[in-house]
């Protein structure tokens, strides 16, 4: 009982900070920029709430196409906003790019991000997200996902993939490779594990509570 009531509460805060309806969004601010990636052998997005699309592509830049959006138009949600920086780190062999500035928990309601991000797909993407929905897609290299409220969508070319883990802490987590579908839900929900693909790379995928879909064609 405890749990369930754990399940629904985690929802339906996950709802009030980004599940509104398009039409009741208010863009707030754009960022519209392309990052060389130079001679960094990885990528690592790392955003609070929202929706974040990654594809990836034959470009040798990061394509950013971010916007910040209040659910509802307020003063403190526009202030909160506009103090808020998109930042990009190369340090290390590895390309960050990151939200930064981001309100406390509970200082700022309906906050959230609304990003498409191009990368190279021959490279490896670690992508961080903290609540909303993740969909990532065309990569032919390492994938490692980490979300913690909301729904993560994969999908990857086969033939690049060698094996898949999938976690998720609460709720529903698929993998369809190779003809066949594995599948778990409930609230413990069992890993996923596969090892059987012909390809170098390796798909890590985490949700503490929410649904994963992972799909190899």
């Amino acid at each position: 009982m405890k749990k369930t009531a754990l399940i629904v509460f985690t929802i339906g805060l996950a709802v009030l900070l980004w599940a509104v309806p398009a039409s009741a969004k208010e863009v707030v601010r754009s960022f519209r920029q392309q990052i060389p990636v130079g001679s960094a052998g990885s990528i690592h997005l790392d955003f609070p709430v929202g929706e974040l699309r990654v594809e990836g592509w034959d470009g040798r830049q990061v394509d950013l196409d971010v916007q910040i959006v209040c659910n509802h138009s307020s003063s403190r949600c526009e202030s909160a906003a506009k103090a808020l920086r998109l930042v990009y780190n190369a340090a290390g062999g590895q390309l960050e790019v990151k939200i930064k500035d981001w309100p406390h928990w509970g200082g700022t309601k309906g906050l959230n991000v609304n990003a498409t991000i191009h990368v190279p797909r021959n490279l490896p993407l670690k992508t961080d997200l903290g609540v909303g929905s993740l969909t990532i897609q065309g990569i032919a290299a390492d994938v490692t996902a980490d979300l913690g409220v909301g729904e993560v969508h994969v999908n990857l070319p086969q033939e690049a993939i060698g094996s898949a883990a999938i976690d998720t802490g609460i709720g529903e987590a698929s993998l369809s490779a190779g003809g066949r579908r594995y599948s778990s839900e409930g609230l413990i929900a069992r890993q996923i594990n596969w090892d059987k693909g012909t390809g170098r790379a390796r798909v890590k995928v985490d949700c503490g509570v929410g649904e994963i879909h992972v799909t190899l064609t």
